[in-house]
């Protein structure tokens, strides 16, 4: 804590010098501005201001995106309030919303993520956002709690991605490429065109390294071809991507490893050099058409391809997953109101089969499984502006889920129904001053249990499963300043759960769900963003924190009742500093992200300390005529703090074998790298 101190001080000792020397640029065009147009005019908020958003969210734009290495999304998620991304490696991570998915092992659960009108979350509920490259990604919002509506009612929010770059006429030539420790390289190149009636971009990049670890080899290719198209009234757009990936899994490490030999992967994995291959296509085609002066329609069509083969220690994993999906929106606006409502459904058919572990190829087949997972949304979300100060919204989200196995071995089918779930939303937003809002807002969400969670070890569907739910309450304060040069919020939260999904294992291969309690989900968010002009120079300060309580208010596992314990894997308070000084043509950044102390288990015996980690970036300006370059230089984990980016809750623990718990984070490492942009 002493460290987070002393950073805090010097960092609020450089914003007060540097107000004293400030002075206010007039008609200055600044990147809050730059920010709010470019995620207004692709957001699913769309109000005339998201000042007037009853509800907490947060904002990436793409200025942000670029204070840290091309690859590592983390960076720029770990900087919001209440948003927590561990990434274990690159094909390893979890993202929490408000401590929401935190008992999930290895992946992302309990959200949503969508890449434009895309959603990434899969039947299982599973999303992943970590392959996604830089120059695919132009903004980011997250909404944060089940308080959405237009997209789902999932328990932790909505991570909202836009593929959408704003360019005038003309086009646009960029390339960038970074080099990194451990033997990382990242390539970046766009190609962008655009005329009267259409706009055409296609991006491709690379990624690979050696990794820290060993057995953690990492090469990931992407290629996205995207275009917009006038058609009269109307606009076609269109998204193609394929994405390769290769990873080598080297697992978590128990505390003796994980403290003497970080750099180890684990025995198991290492003996069979466990990996995942994948190959991914994704397609969208969507038409946008103005019905009248008040009235829009929108409809898109949306197809996603998987194959995936694991190698891991207990077994080899076959996977062949499709799915077809499709979304309408129909949407007035009036001077009273803003309504939108419509339907996303999505059909995927997934085909697995798990075989022994030969070398060199499968063993033995072991199962084989087609797995239909369907569901069917309607959604609904009515703003209503009586004055112009005053903002009311209220609406709802409706679905039906259904699951089928097919076992080939049995011959057994079994099917799941789960019940209608209604989700219902309501929010008011005022504004108090002229530049300052208060907001509340009250929602349902919920979270189906996996195809894994909801099937007994016998095959058969367990009956007696339900989705979790729960109730979420937001209350904050949001303050943008008139010249848009300082923007600060604070928000308080409270939800409660119910329909715990607890994890039983039987042995490392065979888990399953069973509904185990209650639990509460309380805390404060705040974040401040402030900037100064000195002279022809500009010093921006940002400050995030979050703190928060998440208990068991019900909850019995095995017999042992854990209520009143904490909820393991999430941290009980989270800072992020960061300064960047842009002169001319250069930039300097340097970052502090603090995490307080975390539980590793249910029973609250076992605990992860409290740890901090130091940024910062270098980046220099060249302009000549149309070609603009960027030089720059970073470092991460300045202090090389010895600490764990993921953490793996309720480890198991196997043979008398101690729980692997840590997935090590890097020590200090640099990178640097060129892009030339015409």
């Amino acid at each position: 804590m002493r460290i987070v101190l002393t950073v805090v001080a010097l960092l609020l000792s450089t914003i007060g010098f540097s107000q004293g020397q400030s002075y206010e640029k007039p008609d200055t065009l600044n990147s809050t501005q730059i920010m709010l147009d470019e995620v207004s005019i692709n957001a699913p908020i769309r109000l005339g201001a998201l000042q007037q958003w009853s509800g907490s969210f947060s904002l990436i734009d793409s200025l942000k995106m670029e204070l840290g290495n091309s690859y590592q999304i983390s960076n720029q998620l770990n900087s919001l309030p209440g948003v927590l991304m561990q990434q274990g490696t690159f094909n390893t991570s979890r993202i929490t919303i408000r401590g929401i998915g935190s008992r999930t092992p290895y992946n992302s659960n309990r959200i949503k993520v969508y890449w434009g009108d895309i959603p990434l979350t899969d039947g299982d509920g599973v999303s992943s956002i970590e392959d996604i490259g830089f120059n695919d990604i132009h903004s980011i919002m997250v909404l944060k709690g089940p308080s959405s509506a237009l997209y789902g009612a999932g328990l932790g929010g909505v991570i909202l991605i836009n593929p959408w770059t704003i360019q005038n006429n003309g086009y646009k030539h960029s390339l960038q490429s970074e080099v990194g420790s451990y033997g990382t390289f990242s390539n970046l190149i766009s190609t962008s065109l655009k005329g009267k009636k259409g706009h055409t971009w296609l991006n491709v990049n690379h990624l690979q390294t050696d990794g820290y670890r060993d057995n953690s080899e990492y090469k990931r290719y992407n290629i996205t071809l995207k275009g917009k198209y006038q058609l009269g009234k109307s606009y076609l757009h269109y998204l193609y991507n394929y994405r390769h990936l290769y990873g080598q899994i080297p697992s978590s490490l128990d505390s003796t490893d994980f403290y003497k030999q970080p750099t180890k992967a684990a025995d198991s994995w290492a003996a069979i050099e466990g990996y995942e291959k994948s190959n991914r296509h994704i397609l969208n085609v969507g038409l946008s058409s103005m019905l009248s002066p008040s009235v829009s329609h929108t409809i898109n069509i949306f197809g996603i391809t998987t194959s995936l083969d694991e190698l891991r220690p207990f077994n080899r994993l076959d996977e062949s997953k499709r799915s077809l999906g499709l979304r309408d929106k129909l949407t007035y606006q009036s001077k009273l109101f803003n309504i939108d409502g419509g339907i996303e459904a999505m059909l995927e058919n997934n085909a697995l089969s798990l075989f022994g572990v030969k070398e060199h190829s499968k063993g033995e087949r072991l199962s084989e499984n087609k797995i239909q997972r369907n569901y069917f949304n309607v959604f609904g979300l009515i703003n209503y502006l009586p004055n112009s100060r005053l903002s009311l919204q209220t609406g709802f989200n409706l679905n039906l889920t259904n699951y089928s196995n097919t076992n080939y071995f049995t011959t057994q089918k079994t099917t799941h129904h789960y019940p209608l779930v209604f989700s219902p939303r309501a929010g008011a937003s005022y504004q108090i001053f002229n530049h300052s809002n208060i907001y509340a807002a009250l929602g349902h969400g919920f979270s189906p249990p996996s195809v894994e969670e909801a099937q007994m070890p016998d095959g058969s569907f367990n009956p007696d499963i339900k989705p979790e739910e729960g109730y979420h309450i937001d209350v904050g304060y949001r303050f943008v300043s008139k010249n848009n040069n300082t923007s600060a919020e604070i928000t308080t939260y409270w939800m409660k759960m119910n329909n715990l999904l607890v994890t039983k294992r039987e042995s490392e291969e065979v888990f399953y769900g069973v509904n185990a309690g209650a639990t509460s989900h309380q805390g404060i968010e705040a974040r401040l963003n402030h900037r100064v002009f000195i002279n022809a120079n500009t010093l921006t300060f940002n400050a995030s924190y979050t703190q928060s309580l998440n208990t068991f208010d019900d909850f019995t596992d095995d017999g042992v009742n854990y209520q009143n314990n904490h909820l393991p894997g999430i941290p009980e308070y989270s800072l992020f500093i960061q300064t960047i000084f842009t002169t001319r043509s250069n930039t300097l950044q340097v970052n502090y992200r603090h995490n307080g102390m975390q539980y590793l288990n249910d029973s609250n015996s076992k605990r992860y300390k409290a740890f901090g980690v130091l940024n910062a970036k270098l980046n220099h300006t060249v302009k000549w005529n149309a070609l603009k370059a960027n030089i720059y230089l970073g470092a991460n984990n300045l202090l090389n703090q010895h600490y764990a980016s993921m953490l793996l809750i309720n480890a198991p623990s196997f043979g008398n074998k101690p729980a692997r718990y840590y997935y090590p984070g890097l020590p200090f490492n640099m990178y640097g790298g060129l892009s030339i942009c015409i």
